[in-house]
């Protein structure tokens, strides 16, 4: 996967992005922005996460940290369980049953985006440890692109273009990052709110001109509460031993179409059992595993 690291770099660099690329046209897009109602508050979130600094490390004490086993390792288990906390989130069958999301690649590879970009926005705002940060960061990204290939693998795709069509996804999930990036520039939050709607409705809703305002509104909300949770409130102790404190799931009840008419309730259906995930091996076979005991099996568990 010769694009990861790369694909990694690019997203710390998004201030040149932001200058040169171009997300959105407002004019297209006002109509499905007109109704969105704007956030309430007036106040933009400060990440209160540095507590204490820590002592400045010699050079010695980084290439250490950078190169020795134990540094590795512990970067790559950081890594893993803070993409797996975002993994679990977005395998939340909420988003695609009541939340009315398709369950596609391209719906769950974007509900999976949104939520490693919060966990890269609390990593790389880190005043306390940023040069390990970045390296955990990039062991992050590091397994994200491997899920993504074995999923890409998934889905049938021809091993032959497995590489082309990462890079296309890559791609893809840089853009909704830096949207959501520019988003947050923002200080006024009426002005915030309808970027993070836009880019809600850009990537995660693909588009769609049938789209429903108040779905658009319910998901930008949740951005902006989670970045708060994420980035500005988990205790600093939850987050170096990678215990996520996700808040509630969006609420898609009582949700309207764009007639103001109540849409009819969706069924969450039958779902696994607590602490149970669906996973791929690196052939794209599923099997299961439980996130606290790590006992993983092939036959889905009832």
């Amino acid at each position: 996967m010769t694009m990861a690291p790369a694909a990694t770099r690019a997203l710390r660099n998004t201030s040149s992005l932001l200058r040169t690329t171009a997300y959105r046209s407002i004019s297209s897009s006002s109509a499905i922005l007109s109704s969105i109602s704007p956030p309430t508050s007036t106040k933009t979130a400060k990440p209160n996460i540095v507590v204490k600094q820590d002592k400045e490390k010699g050079i010695f004490g980084k290439l250490w940290e950078k190169y020795s086993i134990s540094g590795q390792q512990s970067r790559i288990e950081r890594g893993e369980r803070l993409f797996r906390a975002a993994e679990r989130r977005a395998m939340d069958r909420t988003w695609y049953t009541k939340g009315r999301l398709s369950p596609s690649f391209r719906s769950y590879h974007a509900v999976l985006t949104m939520h490693v970009w919060l966990l890269h926005k609390r990593l790389i705002l880190d005043k306390i440890s940023p040069d390990t940060s970045l390296m955990v960061q990039e062991e992050l990204f590091d397994i994200f692109w491997n899920d993504t290939l074995i999923r890409i693998r998934a889905e049938g795709i021809t091993e032959m273009l497995v590489n082309k069509h990462l890079k296309d996804v890559q791609q893809v999930t840089l853009q909704h990052c830096v949207h959501y990036d520019h988003a947050f520039t923002f200080s006024d939050p009426v002005r915030r709110r309808e970027e993070v709607a836009l880019a809600v409705w850009k990537h995660v809703l693909l588009e769609n001109e049938e789209a429903y305002n108040d779905q658009i509104n319910r998901l930008a909300i949740y951005v902006e509460w989670e970045y708060d949770n994420i980035v500005c409130q988990l205790p600093e102790e939850y987050w170096r031993e990678g215990r996520i404190a996700w808040g509630d799931i969006v609420d898609f009840d009582e949700m309207g179409d764009n007639n103001a008419n109540a849409l009819p309730d969706v069924e969450l259906g039958e779902g696994l059992p607590d602490g149970w995930v669906e996973a791929l091996t690196e052939s794209g076979k599923k099997y299961w595993w439980h996130s606290e005991t790590m006992k993983s099996q092939w036959d889905k568990p009832e």
